[in-house]
């Protein structure tokens, strides 16, 4: 029964809806009002006691939090949580409680208010406990002779109900203690929860009760002794779970997978069952660094260059991967200058003294025989409570902790996710086990010099993991949550003690290092981007250029950006106006300013050809485009606009129904969806075509002039295509490809709509750019961004795999579109921070930025391959998928060296018929069809025959099966 507090803690304390961005820092002052609470005297087996505070009846006195449990004894409870407040918060929060004299008793038994059953965490069941907080305090209100006026701190009052069970907080199933399952769960409920089960306007002397504390008078539990079938006590005190609940009421989450109970934390908090009930949870340990943080109780250093730092007891450093994910480093130290643990402790009226010099087989983590027993009102060290012996009693006394914060979680899951935790211990023994296995963590998870951990293998071989050192590449690591590099290294930690030093660097990696970053001082919409004006990183909100260093400038689309500057156009003056910038020393310069009678509002960027800059206004059915030049000239074209496209011919305009030469007659006529995305075009072998994105498809302007829809449904299910496209010759067939996103799938398709290969790569998170497409070495990557501020990589010669290093972690979202431009790449979050990444092995560019080019271009050209020699039908790519076919549906794909008509015959055994189809190819370019067949099970032969423009002919035989 040692182990069971900790093996089976399930502190119950409820969610309250708070994450990082709303954690606020604590107060410096509260008032703690407290309520007693029994209930109707019941008989009940399925409770601990009769539900009143003197109905509670236990086999063996306890020491830990003993009877009675009278108003001495809960302001006992009280002093602590004040003086332990206090102490956590170095002195910045201070707590006054107020016991109500009265103890309120309810009309219904405990059983009532208890949630129950496989649904007990249901809306209904828990609506039991809200009803509770609302009895109680309703019957406060006319019973108890309470007076407000006693409060100092009327705007910040913390409301907490002490009631007459025992908590129903650690796990009963496959123990030997009392099988109690009405017995009442130990929580804190929040606003928001209690409006959500249909308690509000709450009031209690005139005070709104809008939350409450739900504490229990004792944790100790009844049972069995398994071994001698006598009587036993299971003794745990409520004062951890008193400090974890008031900082729950903070706003603090839990740090333990509230999911399944387990631990994440371990005992270096006290936001973690290990840390509630360490001492049998007579005290529990500080706060972790992250907590303390956030509420605003210590002010961590914030380290950005290399070099050797010291961090005094209690001092914690921040050192960031990205403005959402960093390390905090802290120096713990369990009892100062070695002094030991000296507890006060109420008993029976009086306060007395305990002294520990050091934990002991009868005072450790999980056993208190030693306790004196009473109530600990104050401890001189909370954090004694922290590992600090080993199995050979040798004593240690903390060092540093490594903290892996990843704020992203805490608006997800926190902590219940193993592999994406919000606050993660670093444990430097190497093992990562805490929460598996039973393991309670141990003095080896701090870092310093000479840890002398091990770890045991399961082949029953020890080694030892640790090096004094943490880094990308020791165990653990500090790579990201999704694997990337960190390029942080810290090592050379000093020995433990009041003051601690270590050595901070920073590491390259192989494919790519860090290269700095900027704060814009602005947010960035799904609008913004990243460019180039006058070789400096310039970036596009959405409402305006920021040019770090050199200045700012309204803008209403992204601008066209040169060597010498920027052109944009804005509405500064209250009427649209194109500017044209220039960057000279540390200043933007207006050159020029032209009025543009728009009429219509602007949402497509300024587009740069030949001389000569474009300014596309639009409306649902009409567009006017302004080329302004030595002067400016007007085009209105009576269609909604989508794009303009610098080509080699000229600037296209492409609309909601035509595309075709800016001025000139259509070349392409079509119905698209009214949330069409921006339009691409390229030209390579089959000539010029281009495309426009859709949520469900994506229409393909080809050569010839006819158009080709290639549907998501069909690969994708219910994904929908990103607003924006990249093209670029993925195969080296020398044709180009369409490159775009389907939420958190990376897709490419030939311009016959054929998928890919290796397509669809399916990333961590949703893809919220435009794709970005370099050539290192003889491979293609594919750079993506994503909404949780993820990077990735994707080397398409290796499947699709993310390159090491990546996925980088950039920050909390990022919508904009990034920009490689030679060897950097450089990225916008959305909270307005400029990253910038060296990337290593790369040849050249092929999409670099949004629209292509700093002009806007969204154009590629490649040379034209002699094909003369090719063969009409590639037999790579003349196939049909999937083969064999199971519910009656297959594609033909095929790939022709022309132009082509295709034929395709399918015939059985017998050679009788049995289905065909006919389609057209471009050259260059795999195509794909679908088919459908009601054909029995066996084996069929599909012939497929070519005839090209020109004359040639071809044809390829496919052995197919159909199973049923």
């Amino acid at each position: 029964m040692r182990q069971l507090t900790v093996t089976a803690a399930a502190c119950l304390l409820l969610l309250t809806g708070s994450n990082a961005q709303t954690v606020k820092p604590a107060a410096s002052n509260y008032d703690l009002v407290a309520l007693r609470v029994e209930f109707a005297p019941d008989t009940s087996s399925f409770t601990t006691g009769d539900g009143t505070f003197s109905g509670l009846s236990l086999p063996i006195e306890p020491k830990v939090d003993p009877l009675p449990h009278d108003a001495a004894y809960f302001e006992a409870h009280l002093a602590f949580l004040e003086h332990y407040i206090l102490t956590a918060s170095a002195g910045r929060t201070r707590i006054v409680t107020h016991l109500i004299p009265e103890v309120v008793r309810l009309d219904s038994s405990m059983a009532t208010y208890s949630p129950v059953g496989l649904d007990s965490d249901s809306r209904l069941e828990r609506s039991k406990l809200a009803n509770l907080i609302r009895d109680a305090w309703t019957k406060a209100d006319v019973e108890s002779t309470f007076d407000p006026m006693r409060l100092l701190h009327k705007g910040n009052i913390a409301f907490i109900l002490f009631h007459a069970g025992v908590g129903r907080d650690i796990e009963l199933v496959g123990t030997t203690l009392d099988k109690t399952p009405q017995d009442l769960p130990s929580l804190f409920m929040g606003t928001k929860t209690l409006t959500d089960l249909g308690v509000s306007g709450l009031e209690f002397k005139g005070l709104p009760v809008d939350h409450s504390l739900i504490i229990p008078r004792t944790e100790s539990r009844p049972g069995v002794n398994p071994f001698t079938d006598e009587p036993y006590l299971l003794e745990l005190s409520i004062n951890g779970l008193l400090a974890a609940s008031f900082i729950s009421y903070l706003g603090v989450p839990d740090l333990f997978n509230t999911d399944t109970g387990e631990s994440v934390i371990g005992p270096f908090g006290v936001m973690d069952p290990l840390g509630i009930f360490a001492y049998r949870g007579l005290f529990p340990p500080l706060p972790s660094a992250w907590t303390r943080t956030a509420l605003g109780w210590a002010i961590p250093k914030d380290i950005h260059d290399p070099g050797v730092y010291d961090l005094a007891a209690g001092e914690i450093a921040r050192i960031e991967i990205s403005e959402a994910e960093y390390f905090l480093l802290e120096n713990r130290v369990r009892t100062p200058d070695d002094t030991g643990l000296t507890l006060h402790i109420f008993n029976k009226g009086t306060i007395s003294v305990q002294r520990f010099t050091a934990a002991s087989d009868d005072f450790d983590r999980f056993n208190v025989e030693a306790f004196q027993g009473g109530v600990v009102t104050r401890a001189s060290s909370y954090d004694f409570a922290l590992p600090g012996r080993d199995a050979d009693n040798q004593q240690y006394n903390g060092g540093i902790l490594i903290w892996h914060i990843d704020e992203r979680q805490f608006s997800r899951a926190v902590n219940n996710d193993p592999d994406a935790l919000a606050v993660d211990i670093e444990e430097a023994d190497g093992a990562q086990d805490i929460g598996f296995d039973g393991n309670v963590g141990s003095p080896f998870d701090f870092y310093f010099s000479d840890n002398p951990s091990s770890v045991a293998l399961p082949s029953g071989l020890t080694i030892s993991l640790y090096e004094n050192r943490f880094g990308p590449d020791t165990t653990p690591d500090s790579r990201t949550n999704e694997g990337g590099n960190s390029f942080l290294t810290f090592e050379n930690f000093s020995a433990s003690g009041p003051t601690i030093s270590f050595s901070f660097q920073k590491e390259t990696g192989e494919h790519v290092a860090d290269a700095g970053k900027v704060a814009l001082g602005a947010e960035i919409t799904q609008e913004g981007s990243v460019g180039i004006a006058a070789g400096q990183r310039a970036v596009f909100t959405g409402t305006e250029v920021i040019v770090p260093g050199v200045g700012r400038v309204n803008a209403l689309a992204r601008p066209a950006y040169s060597a010498q500057g920027m052109a944009v156009v804005d509405d500064q003056d209250g009427s649209i106006a194109f500017r044209e910038y220039e960057i000279i020393g540390d200043q933007l310069i207006a050159t020029r300013s032209v009025t543009l009678p728009a009429e219509l509002p602007i949402g497509r960027p300024v587009v740069y050809h030949d001389n000569a800059h474009y300014a596309h206004f639009t409306g649902p059915d009409r567009s006017r485009v302004f080329r302004i030049a030595s002067g400016v000239d007007r085009y209105d074209i009576d269609d909604g606009g989508l794009g303009l496209i610098a080509t080699d011919e000229g600037v296209y305009f492409v609309g909601q129904s035509q595309a075709g030469p800016l001025g000139e007659a259509s070349t392409w006529t079509y119905t698209l969806d009214n949330d069409a995305g921006y339009p691409v075009m390229g030209r390579d072998r089959t000539g010029l075509w281009g495309a426009v994105p859709l949520p469900t498809a994506l229409v393909v302007l080809e050569p010839d002039g006819e158009t080709r829809r290639i549907a998501a449904s069909v690969y994708l299910r219910d994904a929908v295509f990103s607003s924006f496209l990249a093209i670029a010759d993925l195969d080296h067939n020398g044709v180009l490809d369409l490159i775009t996103t389907a939420g958190n799938q990376v897709v490419a398709f030939s311009q016959g709509g054929a998928l890919l290969p290796p397509f669809p790569i399916e990333i961590g998170a949703p893809a919220t750019s435009a794709p970005l497409i370099y050539q290192s070495d003889d491979a293609i990557i594919i750079v993506i961004s994503a909404a949780d501020g993820g990077i990735y990589a994707l080397d398409l010669d290796q499947k699709g795999r993310v390159i090491p290093g990546f996925p980088l972690s950039a920050g909390r979202s990022i919508k904009a579109t990034s920009l490689i431009l030679s060897d950097t790449l450089s990225v916008a979050t959305e909270s307005g921070i400029l990253r910038n990444y060296k990337l290593n092995n790369i040849d050249h560019v092929l999409w670099a930025q949004q629209h292509s080019t700093g002009q806007n271009a969204s154009f590629v050209a490649l040379v034209t391959k002699n094909t003369e020699t090719e063969p009409l039908l590639h037999v790579a790519e003349t196939y049909n998928w999937p083969n064999p076919i199971r519910n009656g549906h297959t594609f033909f794909r095929c790939l022709t060296s022309e132009s082509s008509q295709i034929s395709v015959t399918v015939v059985d055994a017998a050679g009788s018929l049995v289905g065909s189809l006919d389609f057209a190819t471009s050259a260059g370019v795999p195509h794909e069809v679908s088919w459908n067949t009601t054909a029995a099970s066996g084996i069929y032969f599909a012939r497929v025959e070519a005839t090209s423009v020109s004359g040639r002919t071809d044809s390829h035989l496919i052995k197919l099966a159909i199973i049923r």
